[in-house]
């Protein structure tokens, strides 16, 4: 698992870019898992542009935790960034190289010209019902995000800072966070595998896949995902603060609907209730992690 690079994929034709990140927390992964499993059947391909699969946080996967010093998806501030482009002498924590690393591909890429640059950002939940796609509005219904087939979340930039979605996007990328279900599910290896595909079918990095191909991808997606929301907005979120000892009620899973003043969850100080009417996204069931939950909103 020392090797940060998946598979990087080019015949030298025209076509997109679509860099695969996978395991950015550590403990997330299934991406990698369908990530390593799509390179092994591109090479039966025709690649137009140029195909490239990275594994993200090493140091936490080789643990299998989510991080080690700190969340290598919610350091990418310009604050941030000043300090990983200093002196090196500094860079002493383990998510300083890291990021460092990722960051050298990202403004590599970002001066180069493609036909479309997509970064997609491989994640679990910890909660169940987790198949959505976190993606700025304006790229909300761009055709490789609709291909997914599975739930859209707009908004989430308003809440979630410094994420690698957000830099990336800010460098010229058309970027998303693909959440495929589950941690720890096989499932979830199995939806980003379909996703993956569903991706670079619709990008046109893949010359000579069959129709058939594409449709398997897309009714598998679609039989994950039904009954799900087609899109929603975010609309609040709970922080959790270091000590706060929180702790999510049992029986909550991604889009569960909540009513204003449910109690949702518990910390050192006592309940905690819902701020509104909506749905339940990303309840937080592990150990690691600042995020408590969001509630969402279908979009009229």
């Amino acid at each position: 698992m020392k090797d940060r690079t998946i598979g990087h994929l080019t015949q030298g034709r025209p076509g997109p870019l679509i860099i695969l990140i996978g395991g950015l927390h550590g403990n997330e992964i299934e991406g990698v898992r369908a990530t390593e499993r799509v390179f092994e059947q591109l090479k039966n391909y025709t690649i137009n542009g140029e195909v490239i699969g990275l594994r993200g946080n090493l140091a936490a996967i080789a643990q299998q935790r989510r991080y080690l010093a700190y969340d290598l998806n919610r350091c990418w501030t310009e604050a941030h960034l000043r300090f990983l482009r200093s002196d090196a002498i500094k860079h002493s924590k383990p998510e300083d190289q890291e990021a460092i690393a990722l960051l050298k591909v990202i403004d590599h890429y970002a001066q180069q010209s493609f036909s479309t640059k997509i970064i997609a950002d491989l994640h679990t939940t910890s909660a169940q019902k987790g198949s959505f796609v976190i993606v700025p509005e304006h790229y909300a219904e761009h055709p490789v995000i609709k291909a997914l087939h599975i739930p859209i979340v707009v908004n989430m930039e308003y809440f979630l800072k410094g994420t690698l979605l957000n830099y990336s996007c800010d460098r010229g990328f058309i970027s998303f966070a693909f959440e495929g279900g589950q941690i720890g599910s096989l499932d979830a290896i199995d939806l980003h595998e379909a996703g993956i595909w569903s991706m670079l079918l619709e990008a046109g990095a893949i010359e000579n896949a069959p129709a058939s191909f594409k449709k398997e991808q897309t009714d598998y997606l679609q039989q994950l995902t039904s009954g799900l929301p087609n899109r929603v907005t975010a609309k609040s979120m709970h922080v959790v603060h270091e000590g706060a000892k929180f702790s999510m009620n049992d029986g909550y899973f991604n889009f569960k609907p909540v009513q204003k003043g449910e109690v949702l969850a518990q910390d050192k100080n006592g309940p905690i209730v819902s701020p509104q009417d909506g749905l339940i996204f990303m309840p937080l069931y592990q150990k690691e992690g600042s995020d408590g939950f969001f509630i969402v909103d279908l979009e009229e």
